[in-house]
């Protein structure tokens, strides 16, 4: 304690020996000066004058444009009519997650080997639009488990727009993809992004319907708002074939989005893709001209069958998705109008429409009506020239070359039309009822029927008069006929009775239905094939058929116990040998093992594809999706727990075994001896350089309709499934 004050005594004389030192040193201050005169006080004029030379002396001020939530009342309109929950959330710069529910249309984008792709699709253009628009920081981030992908573009913090990616090959099995993979996160929205691979293979327009039905009641239980993408044309040879093959998926999803008040946006809108060549004014300099600028913005690889957008087109279509949500689609300077199709006698078919020239000032149009499958185009004007408001009847003959492409459910036709004028191009889906009659079937596929079928077949009147009518059909060896007579718009089931045959009948037939309507001196065919397959059971061998219509001797059979069920393929006259990546075969097996009364309404399965070399051995199982084996289920299955074996016998003959736990078909009742204890099945197996099958519809492989009837009892009943096809 005496140090610190002796210390801070030193300090302290210091401080004041340095205090009188500066005082010493500071100059004595100088006398005030007197007062200075009063002067003069400026008046308002010339203050205001001093001002403005001040302010003339100042830089020009940078005015930033503000572009973050300055949405126009129209646009504020079309949000709160489509997506108010969405804006919502946008708005208050809260995070939001989007489901991108897509077949191929979501590959092609080129980018880094690390970068997600998902990120340069069309979804990730369109969810870096938003972002732009409505954050201020924070971006774009890929939602993908597992994956070691660089997720987001720019490390920005922020609010996020979250993209969750769940690919599926058809819209068929969208719905059940949405409700088990598509809600495991905190989804808002979601983009569906179908018809592409649908289109190609040929899907009707029914189940595309029936597929987006379930999608949006699907989402609706999770409350959650849908934007619907149309898909990309083609660009194949022939061109004018190509391009109309997505056109009917395309128009389907756009009625439906327009009843239903959902958001649609028409990515193959070809008024936002391309820009023809001015001056042109000759369709066959013009229509070549569209179509290879159109097909440089594909990937046309040889080894895909389905054209991709390029990472350039990509964007563009990102860009319309944006556009589209934000304003709606822009108007071009013609309009289509007043079409109607008629029947004009055995396989004749014409269509009318009005064109319009909308525009303030004479137009050239180069109309070109594409070419859906089953049609022929015969005749058309195809060059039009209109004054400004004018317009002008286009008739256009078709000639039916298969009728297997006439409407099957809703009479509806689907004709795509491309007009060129100027630097502007679009296809306009011209959706018409055929006149003046067509044929419906209200029943795709019926299973467990006996001894016969009684199809939901109805003729309906389009002719908005009353309509006398005379029919006749053949199916398997028997003619049925009859007459109807319908009001105005009216339509009357047809009597039909088809009989089934009896046990010795093969386990699987194709046969065509032949059907013909004859009304007013016009007769038309509506041919259908009517696939049976006969329900089997356990320990019994049933045939495989090949595709190339050569004789099969591959047979599978079941078996099942309390534990498991057990499949067995003999591969009998299959020669094995492994391909250029080491794979001898593939299986690919669909089970529909939803409850009984569950399985005879419509649904979806994902087919379990094992692959293995043509050696014996243990088979590769890939990752199952959680609805799998129906819709309703939502688990996570373990490929190991499903075991498959290739091996060989003495005799030389080659067997290829799959077991599966009872445990996973958690949903069946699993009755064994019980012949309503059913399970939706089908195998299809490639190897050999041939390919076989259980049954083979034209209905997607993951329709649920499209299986035929395991027994799980020794003693199966003679039933069968009936698909119309």
């Amino acid at each position: 304690m005496s140090s610190n004050h002796k210390t801070f005594s030193i300090l302290g004389a210091l401080a004041l020996l340095g205090a009188a030192g500066l005082r010493a040193q500071t100059p004595e201050a100088p006398p005030a000066a007197p007062p200075p005169a009063a002067e003069a006080r400026p008046d308002l004029p010339a203050l205001q004058e001093a001002a403005r030379e001040v302010e003339a002396k100042l830089p020009s001020p940078k005015l930033e444009p503000q572009t973050y939530f300055d949405l126009g009342s129209a646009q504020r309109e079309r949000w709160q009519t489509f997506l108010p929950q969405t804006l919502l959330k946008l708005t208050r710069r809260e995070r939001v997650q989007i489901v991108v529910l897509g077949d191929a249309i979501l590959d092609g984008a080129t980018v880094d080997k690390d970068t997600d792709p998902l990120l340069k699709s069309f979804a990730g253009v369109f969810a870096k639009a938003l972002a732009t628009q409505f954050y201020y920081t924070g971006g774009v981030r890929v939602v993908r488990p597992g994956s070691k992908l660089r997720s987001k573009d720019s490390m920005v913090m922020g609010p996020e727009i979250l993209l969750q990616p769940v690919r599926t090959s058809s819209i068929v099995s969208a719905a059940s993809a949405l409700a088990t993979v598509g809600f495991q996160g905190e989804p808002d929205l979601v983009l569906v992004a179908y018809g592409l691979e649908d289109g190609l293979a040929g899907i009707a327009p029914v189940d595309v319907g029936d597929g987006l039905r379930s999608l949006r009641d699907t989402a609706r239980t999770h409350r959650l708002e849908m934007i619907v993408a149309g898909p990309i044309p083609q660009a194949a040879d022939p061109e004018e074939t190509s391009l109309a093959l997505t056109r009917s998926t395309s128009s389907v999803m756009r009625d439906y989005c327009k009843a239903e008040k959902i958001l649609f946006s028409d990515l193959g809108d070809l008024s936002r893709l391309v820009a023809p060549p001015e001056g042109t004014h000759e369709a066959h300099l013009l229509f070549p001209a569209v179509v290879q600028q159109f097909r440089s913005r594909l990937n046309l690889g040889a080894s895909s069958s389905v054209a991709t957008p390029t990472t350039e087109m990509h964007q563009a279509m990102g860009r319309i998705l944006f556009d589209d949500v934000m304003s709606g689609a822009p108007l071009v300077s013609w309009n289509l109008s007043a079409a109607n199709a008629s029947l004009e006698g055995q396989g004749k078919l014409r269509l009318e429409f009005q064109i319009t020239n909308t525009s303030r000032s004479g137009r050239s149009l180069t109309v070109l009506p594409l070419v859906p499958r089953g049609l022929k185009l015969k005749d058309t004007n195809s060059e039009i020239k209109l004054a400004a408001g004018a317009h002008q009847t286009v008739a256009v003959s078709y000639q039916i070359t298969d009728t297997l492409r006439l409407p099957l459910a809703d009479g509806l036709m689907r004709l795509p039309v491309l007009v060129i004028s100027g630097a502007e191009a679009r296809i306009t889906d011209l959706v018409v009822p055929l006149r003046p009659f067509s044929v419906a079937w209200t029943m795709r596929t019926a299973f467990n029927q006996e001894k016969e079928c009684s199809p939901s077949l109805e003729i309906e009147n389009s002719t908005g008069g009353s309509l006398s009518a005379s029919w006749e059909s053949e199916w398997g060896g028997k003619k049925q006929s009859g007459k109807i007579s319908l009001d105005a718009n009216g339509s009357e089931a047809v009597p039909l009775s088809l009989l089934l045959p009896d046990e010795k009948a093969p386990f699987r037939q194709r046969l065509p239905f032949n059907f013909a309507v004859t009304s007013n001196g016009v007769r038309q065919i509506f041919d259908r094939y009517i696939e049976i397959t006969r329900n089997f059971g356990l320990k019994e061998s049933v045939p495989l058929s090949a595709t190339d219509g050569q004789s099969s001797a591959v047979t599978l059979k079941a078996d099942a116990d309390s534990m498991k069920l057990f499949l067995t393929l003999d591969l009998t006259g299959v020669d094995l040998a492994n391909d250029e990546s080491g794979i001898g075969y593939e299986l690919l097996l669909n089970l529909d093992a939803r409850s009984y009364g569950e399985r005879l309404t419509p649904g979806a399965t994902a087919a379990l594809r094992i692959s293995g070399k043509a050696a014996d051995g243990e088979a590769v199982v890939d990752p199952i999706a959680p609805w799998a084996f129906g819709s309703g289920y939502a688990a996570v299955f373990e490929s190991g727990e499903v075991h498959a074996m290739l091996s060989s016998s003495a005799g030389g003959g080659r067997r290829l075994t799959v077991s599966l736990p009872k445990s996973y078909l958690y949903r069946h009742e699993w009755a064994l001896g019980n012949g309503n204890s059913e399970l939706g099945i089908n195998v299809r197996l490639n190897g050999g350089g041939r390919t076989y099958f259980l049954t083979r519809s034209t209905r997607m492989s993951d329709d649920a309709g499209s299986l035929s009837v395991l027994e799980l009892t020794d003693k199966p009943t003679r039933r069968w499934t009936v698909r119309v096809e």
